[in-house]
């Protein structure tokens, strides 16, 4: 079952529901099929890097906005709470979220 992030608390845990997911990668662009669906996303390297980043363990949103841009290798400056926010957003949009705990 797939719910909206939105609206969120920030401490319900969250990962991802790779059993949904192929993928299949060209050099910067990964095509992600979403068995679920049916639909074909294109993403880019910093989409894919927040679904590998929630694969990794269900976080909160305050652990993503804390913890995603140091898994980049930038300061929150460069990748600031919105755009984490809108990320994750746009994920959870089109089914690929989990709802861990709430």
């Amino acid at each position: 079952m797939t719910v909206s992030a939105n609206p969120n608390n920030d401490h319900w845990l969250w990962g991802v529901y790779t059993n949904h997911m192929v993928t299949h990668s060209f050099g910067d662009t990964t095509f992600v099929y979403n068995r679920q669906s049916g639909t074909t996303h294109i993403f880019n390297l910093v989409s894919m890097a927040m679904i590998e980043f929630l694969s990794e363990k269900p976080r909160s949103m305050n652990e993503i906005i804390r913890d995603f841009p140091a898994y980049m290798g930038v300061d929150a400056a460069e990748c600031p709470a919105g755009v984490v926010r809108r990320l994750f957003g746009e994920l959870d949009e089109i089914g690929l979220l989990e709802l861990v705990q709430s």
